[in-house]
């Protein structure tokens, strides 16, 4: 893809989010928006405290990428943004790559029977893409119970996107074609920054990035997949200005690479492991190429990056322990309303880390707030096993230690909501 820009207006604040539906190119859009110049990113808003922290943070660029599933689930307000653009992809090509992105996440990826079969399945069509159809991969869905039907999704996804589009008539709306082609420009004025379409997403997010072109369902469906899907996909493809043309390629190729080949390599990637007592990882398996996708999940605003990089400084793990950093980390997505980072900030508080003061009950107030009081005790006794058995210094329980819990474990939980 070329790439094409305009000069940055830096006399002016301005904030940007991207509206999409699942795999329709909104993290293409969002790297390619953040990637020009110096942004205060969280790379997918879930909840309104992101949304506020992020409409109201003096930072003079921002941006971030939100589900259009998610403002209609959660109410998000997107009124306090300066621009909002609309994305929009071929239901055609954005169903290939849902039943291609599916099984690498949740319990799909950890269930090998539906992973082998599934492979196997894809492994036949790139054989002979004719031989196996769109239902026959979905059928493989329906025995292990892997999700809703993918009419149900794309009827749901075209309801959420007619209550978004009502709700914020102004959108900019662009195609993701027209951005693999490089037709970034009206974008590009009508926000004020360059747009670079010839970008590479963050570490954190390789696993999105599959063929990154236009047109590849032609080769995937089938005479019997046309049918299935032609009735539902013809309005949206009407309303957004799309070719009618069903056709099929009359000699289909599919090159494995962004099929079964995309799904085995994705596999096994490193992920971000969330705020549970897992992402206290074995030592060894903070790689470099580890640190390095924590690195860019902590650049594109991921707070579950922030969590466990700030962890990795507590441990010291690859390096001396950075208090300082792990601190920052924590309290910016505290300030995101990450609850689990207010946690962690009360642990290294109460285990008094360096640096973290002695104020624990406060950031435990904040994540009752945020979570629920069942729900915070609850991760609260997790994460203290998790510090007790990976991030306090080893001999930990002996008096010579600085680093000491003060207090009964039990006191504490009865008492964090109201004691600092």
């Amino acid at each position: 893809m070329a790439t094409r820009s305009s000069s940055i207006d830096t006399s002016a604040t301005l904030s940007v989010v991207v509206v999409g539906a699942a795999k329709s190119g909104t993290s293409a859009l969002f790297s390619a928006i953040r990637s020009q110049g110096d942004w205060l990113a969280i790379y997918e808003a879930n909840h309104q405290g992101q949304i506020q922290f992020l409409t109201t943070h003096p930072a003079p660029r921002r941006v971030t990428k939100v589900l259009q599933s998610r403002i209609v689930e959660r109410g998000l307000d997107l009124t306090g943004f300066d621009h909002r653009i609309h994305l929009v992809r071929d239901p055609r090509d954005m169903l290939i790559s849902w039943i291609l992105f599916r099984p690498l996440i949740g319990a799909a990826a950890r269930d090998p029977e539906f992973v082998s079969e599934f492979c196997g399945a894809l492994r036949r069509k790139e054989a002979d893409p004719r031989s196996v159809s769109l239902a026959d991969l979905e059928e493989i869905y329906r025995r292990h119970d892997v999700g809703r039907p993918f009419a149900e999704r794309f009827s749901r996804a075209f309801a959420d996107e007619a209550a978004v589009c009502e709700r914020y008539p102004d959108m900019h709306r662009i195609r993701y074609e027209d951005f693999l082609a490089s037709d970034v420009d009206d974008l590009a004025r009508r926000i004020g920054v360059p747009i670079r379409t010839e970008v590479t997403v963050g570490d954190h997010i390789a696993h999105n990035e599959r063929s990154k072109t236009a047109g590849g369902w032609r080769h995937w469906f089938t005479p019997v997949d046309v049918d299935a899907y032609r009735p539902l996909f013809d309005p949206a493809l009407q309303r957004h200005g799309y070719d009618l043309d069903w056709t099929l390629a009359t000699e289909p190729t599919i090159d494995p690479a962004t099929g079964s080949g995309y799904v085995e390599r994705n596999l096994t990637r490193p992920r971000l492991v969330g705020a549970g007592r897992p992402e206290m990882l074995a030592r060894d398996r903070y790689t470099p190429e580890r640190i390095e996708m924590l690195n860019s999940g902590v650049a594109d605003g991921r707070e579950a990056a922030m969590v466990e990089l700030a962890l990795v400084h507590l441990r010291g793990v690859n390096g001396p322990r950075d208090f300082a950093a792990a601190r920052e980390l924590l309290e910016d997505a505290a300030a995101r309303g990450n609850g689990y980072a207010m946690i962690h900030l009360g642990l290294a508080a109460r285990y008094r880390a360096p640096g973290f003061g002695k104020a624990s009950g406060r950031y435990f107030r904040q994540a009752v707030e945020v979570m629920g009081r069942q729900r915070a005790t609850r991760q609260i006794g997790e994460f203290d096993r998790g510090w007790r058995e990976h991030v306090l210094p080893a001999g930990a329980a002996g008096r010579s230690q600085r680093w000491l819990l003060r207090g009964p474990w039990s006191r504490v939980l009865r008492t964090f909501a109201i004691t600092g």
